[in-house]
């Protein structure tokens, strides 16, 4: 192992050659004693004397020290003879890196001396404290720890192999020094080290090394333990009596078992080690070396030395080699299994016994290894006496688990300087390599800046600072006087050019073109470049003796040791560097390259500043609406619901009064053109339009391509549900095969966590969209009867997307989990903070903890996000629940039922601002269009405006159902069959329309049960608590209402807001009683008149002080009402299925319990549709019932010319247009289920109502109750055709109802249970032909969703 940078010794000193002269002179470093450097000189100019040869006694001599500030970073390198590294093939290794300052050895020393060939300082005898002292002896270890180390038994549960140990010496005996260290026959000793403490780590006993980082091949096996031995954080044991080595036998010889406090620093910094060749000196990867960055800790002072070992080991160890193969019966399991930990059991009992005999195979202590092994290998031979196939292997037990090291020459830490901010990063820029051509400074290496590439960020400090030595061979090849190493530093264009840059052109140290007169900085390039020589030599311009020391032009006048101090670079951008001495182009090469970025700030101050930005921005936005908000009053952003709150902070009371005023004759201006613009439409669908032929729709190409999917019982909804699963597994396979291999080391958890986040992306991108529902509407009135459609399903085709986003999220979470999981259980490599190795992705996240993968800033801290959508996801999911939903069970009874539901459902957009900020580069792409959709839905829905409703009349009904008729609100169109939102208390909840549009109020009926809270507290609210405040009473003190009674309600203008509210009616005989009616009719509108669609009551705009219909302008708090005030609000109409039914000729509809509403006011606009067709055929009289029993007649609306058309001819044009104009089907079986009596008087009625007139005939009631009845209670529904118990036979009724119908296209409608909803879909499907067919009877199923 050689240490490069800092300059490593490798026990040389001031060597004139180019061999180290004495390897014993510090440590055994097992190198070949070719490499190292000598010490820094800093001789003034050279320590030569008059012959050119080294002279010691020369001033600075030997004092060369390089000096480094706490706090900088100081770039560590070096290069492996055998390699290391995770994924090293050939073997097993570790780089321990540890330092020793003053604070351990006063005396730390370099020494002036080599002393003797192969004698440790000198001396080879046993140290005294005589010749410890004497200065030329280098000094690392202390001379007591040396000796406490000789005295103290060596460690003998250590595997030795088949070595002979030399018991005298103590922990100085080791396997690799097997014969001791100084203490038998003047054995080798190597300075003050101790065998045992070197060979082995981390040690069991006090060691003066500190801990800075270890690098080793299998970090997520090792790291951990050496983290935890480590004397940084460990206190370390030893016996006050030396010869004892554990605290048994130190107790049992009556001495004390000591500990030595840990060093109180960090533990050191384990990663796995970048993988390098055996037989291979010099780079690792992208013609850099292996180096690590040491930031020098502020605690750490002085001189110090830094040391670094390198321990190898081959796979022969590991369990299941040839070597040590695995054996019955004797199989060792757990640690004991793991070479690391391999102990005395694998010793050969009859030690250094074996060499160059034949190996006879494992003693009974299984011997891994024995010394140069000859055998027949590959079991080639005839026998156990043949020998001519016999190999020997070239196995030296004392080097298979080998330490070499290196330590540097010492250097001085010096405090970090007072005008240097504590923030301020400082780096040191060294020189490393020494005079030579490449084969005579083998295995050093020569001149190079290290590092060779730097980045650093602007406002660094950059420590320009080298040395050299005057003794080199002055053989050696190179530049300038011989055997001396000098260095200096000027700019040049780029790293291919060799000719420096003019001074006009300098941008490292300061910008010459913009300060061509800062006299300092000019003063620092000459430095750099001509390194103080004019201080030292008088320059003679004209000499070029190589030599000589006036040659100024090579750097002869100059010290081998330059300091240029502290350097702030400020100049952004890339500048090249070279030395003009050592830079010789076909020889050598000292180039290099610093880069200074802008300011690069640590994540968190980014994260801070993306978030403050947002705030800023939101805050300017805030501020340009409230600009906006005062300076267009009569936009939404000034009502009272969205005004931004800093208004009232900076405008007076005064000036918002006034602008309030401005905002209401505005806004009362816009209602005065809307009606206006009503009106005009109103009449012009009374004055009717040109009647154009309605015509079936004929054979599509969808139907033909569905034929085939039906004939493998694949009805319409299937298909749409298995084509967009289709999709999704498509999508699933485009995100797995484009992350095929871009996982961690290829790992298959990334593409599958990727195809689950392609398949969430497309159902995120449709998620919202089956609820919106203007834009449903909107396709309603567009389409007719294609079924296959999701948005006529809109809610189940919601749930189904919600489930695929389910399985992808489960996809998509589970394989990052296993992702993450491979990440982490990776070993963690070694760092490269300086960007030198160009370290692969993989390579740079590999072995990150769980914290460091979650908050990872170049991720954009997608497991953050990730984790806070799976938290949404998952309460939107749980909150859907239909047990959460409907409140059916305690707990969520407990936490408000709906209202959780409904709230955390309106986080839908903030669920989308989480996913942009979670996968923001792709993500938008998918919601582009969906984003296009939902703002023209939020267009469309501006046009429902949320309207003040008029409340007529509430009645309660049996079960808790509340029944409430209003007054049609202005501009308010809508269909049978199309449901509303009512809002009351700031919830919005969708309720059918029981009502016709024919009539003269809309009407709904509520199911209003205790476990509904809403629903009951509304119904709470009209039936008893509003009359009993207009009474006079409490509200908490009234008496419980029974079924059947009814509450008339006024509306009433608010002065200030025009807020219209609804008071309960006070009688007129008493003003202190309530108008409260019981009967048994249900709330009935009072135009008895059916009206055109979409005209108002005559009297409908005549009121302008309270009517129905005005929109939200403004809002009032409750307490500003009048007790009993009730304000109501309706949105929509919006589009349901059972609007559909106007397409059929023939219905098939369904109503379960509160179900029945949809059909309700279906069956009353067929009554009211019917009697307007014979209001229109009384006018040419015409027989009221006549179109009742009438079959279809052909006529021919074509005339003669000049001949008038008969009366009946008149007569059945008529008839012909009323088909057309006022569209009414022809058959409708309505089939009511009903749990009980109770359930069936709620609409009886109501039933009674829309079934009796002149739609009778076409009009099949059947009605099934299910439940529990009692018979002297059954009231029979005259209008009924069929009144049954228990649960309808829908395959009969299909049956029937297909013979009855052949070649005819049923529509059938369901409101109710999705049990039902299963079985009509099932029948449907069942019992219609394929499409295509000629003369086919179709049933197509739509269901009811809210």
């Amino acid at each position: 192992m050689y240490l490069n940078s800092p300059r490593g010794s490798n026990n040389k000193l001031r060597e004139t050659s180019n061999n180290v002269q004495n390897a014993n002179r510090l440590f055994d470093s097992q190198n070949n004693d070719a490499a190292g450097y000598q010490i820094g000189d800093n001789c003034r100019p050279a320590c030569k004397d008059a012959n050119n040869n080294y002279n010691v006694s020369e001033k600075g001599a030997t004092n060369g020290t390089m000096k480094f500030y706490q706090g900088s970073e100081l770039y560590i390198d070096w290069y492996l003879q055998h390699g290391c590294g995770v994924g090293q093939p050939n073997l097993r290794c570790q780089i321990i890196l540890q330092y020793m300052c003053e604070s351990e050895n006063p005396s730390i020393r370099d020494g002036t001396g080599q002393g003797k060939q192969g004698q440790a300082g000198g001396n080879d005898p046993d140290p005294t404290a005589e010749e410890t002292a004497e200065l030329e002896r280098g000094y690392h270890e202390t001379l007591d720890y040396y000796e406490a180390c000789a005295q103290r038994e060596r460690n003998k549960g250590l595997y030795t192999a088949d070595r002979q140990m030399e018991e005298n010496g103590g922990a100085t005996s080791t396997r690799q020094n097997p014969n001791g260290n100084g203490r038998r026959r003047g054995g080798n000793r190597h300075g003050l080290e101790c065998p045992e403490e070197r060979d082995y780590y981390p040690y069991w006993h006090p060691t003066p090394w500190h801990d800075i980082a270890v690098l080793t091949d299998e970090p997520q096996l090792r790291c951990e333990y050496y983290r935890s031995q480590s004397q940084n954080v460990m206190p370390k044991g030893f016996c006050s009596i030396p010869e004892h080595n554990n605290p048994e036998a130190c107790r049992s010889h009556e001495g004390e078992w000591k500990e030595q406090a840990a060093w109180g620093e960090d533990p050191p910094d384990c990663k796995g080690g970048i993988k390098s060749r055996d037989n291979h000196n010099g780079n690792v990867r992208n013609g850099h070396p292996q180096y690590y960055l040491w930031k020098i800790p502020a605690h750490v002072k002085g001189r110090c030395v830094i040391r670094a070992r390198y321990n190898i080991t081959t796979g022969d160890f590991q369990l299941g080699s040839e070597a040590n193969p695995r054996e019955e019966g004797t199989e060792l399991s757990g640690i004991k299994a793991d070479p690391f930990f391999m102990d005395r059991r694998s010793n050969d009992p009859n030690p250094n016994n074996r060499r160059r005999t034949i190996f006879q195979g494992r003693p009974a202590n299984p011997l891994v290894l024995g010394n140069d092994p000859v055998a027949d290998w590959l079991h080639l031979g005839t026998g156990s006496s043949d020998t001519s196939r016999l190999l020997q292997l070239q196995i030296n037990t004392a080097q298979h688990g080998r330490t070499f090291q290196d330590r540097t020459h010492s250097f001085f830490v010096l405090p970090r300087p007072e005008n240097v901010p504590a923030h301020a990063r400082i780096v040191n820029y060294n020189v490393r390599g020494r005079r030579g051509n490449i084969v005579q400074v083998y295995p050093s290496v020569e001149y190079d800046f290290v590092p060779q590439d730097l980045t650093v960020e602007k406002g660094t400090y950059i420590h320009f600072q080298w040395t050299g030595s005057d003794a080199n061979n002055n053989g050696n090849a190179g530049n300038g006087r011989a055997g001396t190493d000098r260095s200096n530093l000027v700019q040049v264009a780029s790293r291919g050019e060799t000719v420096p840059l003019p001074l006009e052109k300098h941008t490292l140290f300061f910008d010459a073109t913009s300060q061509p007169i800062d006299q300092d900085k000019r003063k620092l390039v000459d430095r750099f470049a001509f390194l103080d020589q004019d201080e030292i030599v008088t320059c003679n311009p004209e000499s070029n003796d190589d030599n000589a020391e006036d040659n100024c032009k090579q750097l002869n006048g100059a010290s081998a040791y330059f300091d240029g101090g502290l350097v702030q670079m400020m100049q952004v951008g890339t500048h090249h560097v070279i030395s003009t001495r050592n830079n010789d182009f076909s020889n050598r090469s000292q180039k290099a390259s610093i880069t200074v970025t802008g300011l690069l700030l640590p994540s968190w101050a980014l994260v801070a500043i993306g978030i403050g930005s947002i705030l800023a921005a939101g805050f300017l936005v805030y501020v340009t609406m409230a600009i906006y908000a005062v300076c267009c009053p009569g936009s939404w952003l000034f009502s009272k619901k969205y005004r931004p709150r800093v208004l009232r902070w900076v405008l007076r009371q005064e000036r918002i009064d006034r602008l309030e005023e401005r905002r209401r004759q505005l806004l009362s201006a816009r209602r005065k053109q809307w009606m206006k613009q009503a009106n005009v439409q109103a009449g012009e669908t009374e004055d009717g339009a040109e009647v154009k032929e309605i015509s079936v729709p004929s054979s599509s190409w969808l139907q033909s391509s569905t034929r085939f999917c039906r004939s493998w019982g694949v009805a319409e909804q299937r298909l749409t549900t298995l084509l967009y699963t289709s999709l999704n597994i498509a999508v699933f396979f485009v995100g797995f095969c484009s992350n095929l291999h871009g996982g961690f080391n290829a790992s298959w958890a990334f593409p599958i966590a990727k195809g689950g986040g392609y398949t969430m992306d497309l159902n995120f991108a449709m998620l919202v969209l089956p609820t919106l529902k203007s834009l449903q509407t909107a396709m309603r009135r567009v389409s007719t009867s294609r079924e296959w459609i999701p948005i006529d399903d809109p809610i189940s085709f919601h749930v189904t997307v919600a489930c695929l986003i389910v399985l992808g999220s489960v996809l998509h979470i589970a394989g990052h989990i296993v992702h993450m999981l491979s990440i982490r259980f990776a070993p963690v490599l070694q760092q490269d903070p300086l960007q030198l190795w160009m370290l692969s992705f993989d390579e740079q996240i590999s072995g990150m903890t769980f914290f460091e993968q979650f908050f990872n800033f170049h991720s954009r801290f997608a497991p953050v996000t990730g984790v806070l959508l799976t938290v949404m996801l998952f309460a939107i999911i749980i909150t859907a629940l239909p047990c959460a939903r409907r409140g059916s069970n305690r707990l969520t009874r407990r936490f408000a039922g709906f209202n959780v539901f409904w709230r955390v459902h309106m986080s839908w957009k903030w669920l989308y601002i989480v996913l942009l900020l979670h996968a923001p580069a792709r993500l938008w792409i998918w919601l582009f269009f969906p984003a296009i959709l939902i703002t023209i839905d939020r267009l469309l829905l501006a046009t429902h405006q949320s309207l003040y409703l008029a409340l007529r009349r509430a009645t309660l009904l049996p079960r808790d159902v509340l029944a409430l008729s209003f007054d049609v609100p202005q501009g308010f169109v809508y269909q049978a069959g199309q449901y509303i939102l009512l809002g009351w208390r700031g919830e919005w909840h969708p309720f059918t329309l029981t009502s016709a549009p024919e009539e003269g109020c809309i009407s709904v009926h509520i199911r209003a049960p205790e476990n509904l809270d809403w629903c009951s507290a509304l119904r709470r609210r009209l039936t008893e608590e509003a009359p009993a405040q207009v009474a006079g009473g409490n509200d908490t003190e009234h008496t419980t209402p029974k079924p059947g009674m009814a509450v008339e309600y006024r509306r009433h203008l608010h002065a200030n807001s025009r807020v219209i509210y609804n008071m309960p009616k006070v009688s007129s005989v008493d003003s202190e009683q309530v108008k409260v009616v019981y009967d048994d009719a249900q709330a009935k509108c009072a135009d008895t008149q059916p009206r055109l669609l979409g005209r108002a009551a005559a009297n409908r705009f005549q009121s302008s002080c309270a009517r129905s219909g005005e929109t939200i302008v403004s809002t009032v708090r409750q307490e500003e009402l009048p007790p009993g005030a009730v304000v109501l609000q309706v949105t929509g109409p919006f589009g349901a299925p059972a609007q559909k039914v106007w397409g059929f000729d023939t219905l098939m509809v369904v109503g379960a319990g509160i179900g029945v509403t949809p059909f309700a006011s279906i069956m009353k606009s067929v009554q009211l549709r019917s009697k307007q067709r014979e209001t229109i055929l009384k006018a040419v009289a015409a027989k009221p019932s006549a179109w009742r029993s009438r079959q279809p007649v052909q006529v021919d609306l074509g005339s003669t010319p000049g001949k008038e058309p008969s009366g009946t001819e008149s007569t059945a044009g008529i008839e012909k247009l009323l088909e057309e104009m006022v569209v009414v089907p022809k058959r409708i079986y309505f089939y009511w289920i009903c749990r009980g009596q109770e359930e069936f008087d709620w609409f009886y009625d109501l039933l009674h109502d829309a079934a009796e007139g002149p739609a009778a005939g076409i009009i099949d009631i059947t009605l099934f109750l299910t439940g529990e009845v009692e018979l002297s209670q059954v009231k029979k529904l005259p209008c009924a055709s069929g009144q049954f118990f228990g649960r309808p036979n829908w395959k009969r009724i299909f049956k029937q109802n297909r013979e009855k119908h052949k070649g005819e296209h049923v529509g059938v409608f369901l409101c109710g249970s999705p049990v039902i909803g299963e079985e009509l879909a099932r029948q449907s499907e069942d019992h219609s032909d394929l499409p295509g067919t000629p003369g086919c009877t179709r049933f197509s199923f739509f269901k009811e969703h809210f």
